[in-house]
């Protein structure tokens, strides 16, 4: 069954700035592999001139069909791809996204070089030439979006203004209960631990994971490592990472894994007002004050609104 038109938008969901957006359908996959930049592969075929490539299919969780051509996407890239979402998200789909190129290469966690504005020029390139093709089903309704995740892209030399356009296509990975907020700050702190950000990725879109085997984070992740053995000790080093960076703990038993979060960031600033809050009202008991009702009013309309 086709999802009915009116599940689609023309505009992004408007997230808040700590978090970026990104489509479960990817996250559940290895389209953004959890591998170093010198690890990427060609893939798909062109089997005739006039035909567009024929893609490989990437592994993905059960219920998610990708096929993808062109050159293999990973973590940069994926970087890439959900800072460009996040600042096109305030325009219509199909409306120029216009930036500053060291603007963006520091909210990526880079800085202005020359090696890092070719960096991202490249990634922009893979992102624009790589020929998807996903299908998926949520709540009965079957999803497709076939096309590049960039539309077309420039830079202005001089300037250095970039100019990004999505497909107006884009909005449907964004359907209902097809996307996940990704805490922004704690994928940055993993930069240059490309495995540990692929399953920072992959655990944010379940509130409640539960438990896999080796070898479907092995799969899932798109690992060129040929032994599971090996793959185990990348992976113990990658949950490590997770451990000492975020606090998220990993528990084995034998070959299976599962992982225990701490709230989120957003979360995690919700407590800290609320425990800020308290503090001034036990602080205005022991005065013998009150806290003015009317702000306490806003206070607590503010965090209903928050929690809506």
């Amino acid at each position: 069954m086709n999802h009915p038109s009116s599940l689609l938008a023309t505009q992004l969901p408007m997230w808040p700035e700590p978090v970026r957006g990104g489509p479960n359908v990817l996250l559940r996959s290895a389209l953004f592999a959890g591998i170093a930049s010198k690890k990427r592969k060609i893939l798909g075929t062109q089997m005739r001139p006039e035909k567009k490539p024929e893609g490989v299919i990437i592994a993905a969780q059960d219920g998610i069909k990708i096929s993808f051509a062109g050159t293999q996407f990973n973590q940069y890239d994926a970087d890439v791809f959900f800072e460009a979402l996040h600042l096109a998200r305030r325009e219509k789909l199909e409306t120029e996204c216009l930036f500053q190129g060291a603007g963006f290469l520091r909210r990526i966690g880079r800085s202005d070089t020359s090696t890092n504005y070719e960096d991202l020029e490249e990634s922009l390139d893979r992102l624009r030439r790589g020929s998807l093709d996903i299908e998926w089903t949520i709540k009965g309704h079957r999803f497709v979006f076939s096309g590049s995740l960039v539309s077309h892209y420039m830079r202005e030399t001089t300037t250095k203004v970039y100019k990004i356009t999505f497909a107006k296509e884009i909005a449907t990975l964004f359907a209902p209960a097809s996307w996940t907020q990704i805490e922004w700050e704690d994928r940055l702190a993993l930069k240059g631990k490309p495995l540990a950000q692929w399953l920072h990725s992959y655990y944010s879109t379940h509130a409640a994971p539960f438990p896999v085997t080796v070898g479907f984070l092995h799969e899932k992740c798109g690992s060129p490592t040929k032994l599971l053995k090996h793959f185990k000790t990348e992976l113990k080093n990658a949950f490590a990472a997770l451990e000492s960076t975020l606090g998220w703990v990993a528990s084995w038993d034998g070959d299976l894994v599962s992982i225990t979060k701490p709230p989120s960031g957003s979360q995690g600033r919700h407590l800290t007002r609320r425990a800020e809050k308290q503090k001034q009202v036990k602080k205005g008991k022991r005065e013998g004050q009150m806290m003015p009702v009317g702000e306490l009013l806003t206070d607590i309309l503010k965090d209903q609104r928050r929690r809506r």
